[in-house]
């Protein structure tokens, strides 16, 4: 058995292979990001170019983002060896969450941004401080609403001021307030914009925001409240200090190399569908089912078929491996210890799942258009004394006369009652919200949100 000799001789004659801390990935990002997907946004990318020729500074990439009034993780700080424990101040276990929504063209421009916070009314000290040019909304949740997203359109039409000899291709995510939203599609087709959107479960690879300026723009939130807290003894950061704190990061990671970079490596800007290579598939490989079903030309390039060496082979061979020394580069890996194949079944859900399209496009349109004019169901609203079980599927008993008992999903906005017959829904079991069964990608009784786990990892 190879012990720690081994590990450090290996280490010393392979100097190009490190220890690197990995970047948590979920299942459903291992599935989706494959070839075919991949290759399908790129094919569109090509078209939209072809057909428009948009420079590099009327390309736009829009995401939102959470930030706390609680720092996600702590700066390093030098300690004497020996403390067991080694701490540093926070505002709170828990933070209030606010939605940033921020835009960035691959010519490095950026839009002002737009913040929304968790509340009713709207207070001019929550303004202080912020991005010059930044606007502001207010929701119960904190997060991103049909309404809010058609008015941020509209600000970013103000500052990008497209036109039919100048248009703007803005490519964003797959979701629901960007994807169902027949307000949004309208203003976009009237303002020559061209939406392109994202495939699902890719952006962490395909959008520029999230590969480039997130990951900084957080580092430099952290070092603003941690600043904070040391110059102000004795006070937390609230609400009222988002906004400045937002304001010394954002001026800090919004920089013109930062925006080109994110494109770049997107394979965006400059057009490069061969940006990823087969390595960053792999994670594809370990799951047998597939968002988009590949030509087997395409499935035979990703992961070729190990054949399998035969007995009398191997009885002819014994001979040669007497005289000739073995070596361990004989045989690739994959020969010895092959790809492991989830066994998992494909769930069957109502809903219709997301893939990569122009959602300006004319069929795309159509076909809100057509989901929007089908009259929804009679209103069966959801009974909250009943339920303490964590799954239930609508059905005739789910009815209710309390008219404030509609739940709402968290993941696409859907209310209970406007949902198909015998669709699931699934309860969190910390902040005690449905949504749908399908949004949610559950497979046990026991569920925990996405956010809630976000809001775990921060704290």
């Amino acid at each position: 058995m190879a012990g720690k000799d081994w590990v450090k001789g290996f280490r010393k004659r392979h100097p190009e292979i490190t220890l690197r801390s990995p970047e948590a990935t979920s299942s459903a990002r291992a599935q989706a990001f494959n070839r075919p997907n991949v290759m399908k946004f790129f094919t569109i990318l090509q078209n939209v170019q072809q057909k428009n020729s948009f420079l590099p500074h009327r390309v736009f990439n829009v995401d939102e983002t959470g930030l706390t009034t609680v720092q996600s993780k702590c700066s390093k700080i030098l300690a004497l060896k020996g403390r067991r424990q080694v701490g540093s101040l926070t505002s709170a276990e828990r933070g209030v969450l606010s939605t940033i929504v921020v835009c960035m063209s691959a010519g490095g421009n950026f839009i002002p941004p737009m913040i929304i916070f968790p509340r009713v009314r709207m207070k001019a000290e929550l303004q202080d401080g912020a991005p010059p040019g930044t606007i502001f909304h207010c929701h119960p949740s904190g997060w991103m609403q049909l309404d809010i997203f058609t008015e941020w359109f509209q600000h970013f039409i103000n500052h990008a001021k497209p036109t039919a000899e100048d248009p703007v291709l803005l490519i964003l995510d797959g979701h629901m307030t960007h994807t169902r939203n027949l307000k949004f599609i309208d203003l976009a087709r009237k303002n020559h914009t061209t939406v392109v959107c994202l495939p699902p479960h890719c952006s962490h690879k395909l959008q520029p925001l999230d590969v480039s300026f997130m990951g900084p723009l957080n580092t430099f939130y952290v070092q603003a409240i941690e600043k904070f807290l040391r110059n102000n003894p004795g006070r937390v950061v609230s609400q009222f200090q988002v906004s400045k704190l937002f304001g010394e990061a954002y001026i800090k990671a919004a920089t013109q190399m930062t925006a080109i970079n994110g494109f770049r490596k997107c394979g965006i800007v400059p057009l490069d569908p061969n940006i990823f290579d087969d390595s960053d598939f792999i994670a594809a490989q370990t799951t047998e089912i597939a968002l988009i079903d590949p030509p087997i030309a395409e499935i035979a390039a990703i992961d070729p078929p190990i054949t399998e060496i035969s007995i009398s082979e191997n009885k002819t061979s014994n001979n040669q491996e007497e005289t000739q020394p073995c070596s361990s580069f004989t045989f690739s890996p994959v020969h010895v210890t092959p790809i492991p194949k989830a066994s998992i079944k494909a769930r069957s859900t109502n809903r219709k799942k997301g893939t990569a399209a122009i959602l300006t496009s004319s069929p795309y349109k159509a076909e809100l258009e057509a989901s929007k004019a089908i009259t929804p169901p009679k209103k069966r609203l959801f009974n909250k004394k009943k339920p303490l079980c964590k799954r239930q599927k609508k059905s005739k008993n789910t009815a209710t006369n309390d008219e404030d008992s509609d739940a709402e999903c968290p993941y696409c906005g859907g209310t209970f009652s406007q949902s198909k017959s015998n669709e699931g829904w699934v309860r969190c079991s910390k902040c005690m919200k449905w949504c749908h069964d399908g949004c949610a990608g559950c497979e046990g009784d026991s569920f925990i949100c996405d956010f809630c786990k976000t809001l775990s990892k921060l704290y």
